[in-house]
């Protein structure tokens, strides 16, 4: 195993007792470089958290919209408008232009959102790409969503009806199988799955036939 050597691990011992001048020792002789004043901002958190044990910490703040999330909503809707009206090559030109704005977002925002939006947006671009019959770019944006939120079934459905596009029926079927192990529920990924098996059954009759 690897060791990390800007870490040391120090057994501790814990005194739970609220009136513990040091609730927080050393576990034996303090190791090499540590003393017990070593301890001392740890024991102060220690003490106040054994004194008021009904104390209530603030959750950590909630990441709020920022312009930039106007921006990606705008050019996500602008393609749902698009595509709502058959013209799939701009739709596709529109979620891309979301998708960029959300995988570029700086650092130090959340990352959550870039996650959420790349999601969504990817995912539509895939049924874009599909009804283009481009089924090798929606294979590669709905494989895409998968990584960014495994347990999003329409990721899945996207990858299924991508791959039964192109052919790949057995892998279809099991990417739609995979979804449903997160909403076994799902009437599209069921009925996908029916359609899939439908196209297997014909494909081994003909195969039987021409045989």
């Amino acid at each position: 195993m690897e060791v990390d050597t800007d870490v040391t691990l120090v057994p501790l011992k814990i005194d739970k007792t609220p009136q513990a001048a040091t609730p927080i020792t050393f576990s034996g002789a303090p190791p090499a470089g540590f003393t017990p004043d070593s301890l001392k901002e740890l024991n102060e958190l220690a003490r106040v958290l054994l004194l008021n044990p009904n104390h209530v910490f603030p959750p950590p703040p909630q990441p709020t919209p920022n312009p930039r999330s106007a921006h990606v909503q705008k050019a996500k809707e602008d393609g749902n408008t698009a595509f709502r009206k058959g013209d799939y090559q701009d739709a596709i030109r529109l979620y891309s232009i979301s998708a960029d704005m959300a995988a570029t977002r700086p650092v130090f925002e959340a990352n959550v959102y870039a996650r959420d939006e790349l999601a969504i947006t990817l995912c539509n671009r895939s049924a874009a790409y599909a009804l283009a019959g481009e089924w090798v770019n929606a294979l590669v944006d709905a494989e895409a969503v998968v990584g960014l939120k495994k347990p999003w079934v329409k990721g899945h459905f996207r990858k299924g009806k991508a791959l039964q596009g192109m052919g790949r029926l057995e892998e279809a079927r099991e990417a739609l199988l995979l979804g449903l192990q997160f909403d076994p529920t799902a009437e599209d990924l069921m009925n996908a799955v029916k359609e899939v098996e439908n196209l297997l059954r014909e494909r081994t009759t003909q195969k039987k036939i021409e045989g």
